[in-house]
């Protein structure tokens, strides 16, 4: 992860958001991995910005600690996917108004939690398309949310 400040960020061809969901996918072999490594594979080579909420600092490394503890994943296995996570060039970003903007996708989306509506919000204040390769969340906000993109469609 990068600072969105940082050199490497300069000449980048635009903006997309995304979510634990499609960081996951690239991490671990899982249903849909190989569609999210291409699409990775073309933003690099397009130069796009990859973004998220901070929240995703927290939120990966939860989901594989989760996986280490229940036994899905091997410790080792574990450790490496933390350790290329910490290397993916995602800008982690916060916006002044991100908060309030939040709470209101959240209500309006009937959400029971904020968590989704982060990353809706980020997009919709970096004017950009929220990937996502989580169906559920894709079909509930679709509707509601123009900018979200489900991979693999």
């Amino acid at each position: 992860m990068v600072a969105p400040d940082s050199p490497s960020q300069r000449g980048r061809q635009g903006t997309v958001v995304i979510d634990a969901s499609v960081v996951l996918k690239l991490l671990l072999p899982e249903e849909g991995s190989e569609a999210v490594r291409s699409l990775w594979g073309r933003w690099v080579s397009q130069a796009v910005e990859v973004v998220a909420p901070f929240l995703l600092a927290y939120e990966v490394p939860s989901v594989l600690r989760n996986k280490v503890f229940r036994g899905e994943l091997p410790p080792e296995a574990g450790e490496a996917a933390v350790v290329a996570f910490r290397t993916q060039e995602i800008s982690l970003l916060h916006p002044d108004g991100m908060d309030e903007r939040t709470w209101e996708l959240a209500k309006q989306g009937n959400l029971p939690t904020c968590y989704d509506a982060a990353y809706l919000a980020l997009a919709e204040l970096m004017e950009a398309e929220l990937w996502t390769a989580d169906r559920r969340f894709a079909t509930a906000l679709r509707k509601k949310a123009r900018r979200v993109r489900l991979i693999g469609r």
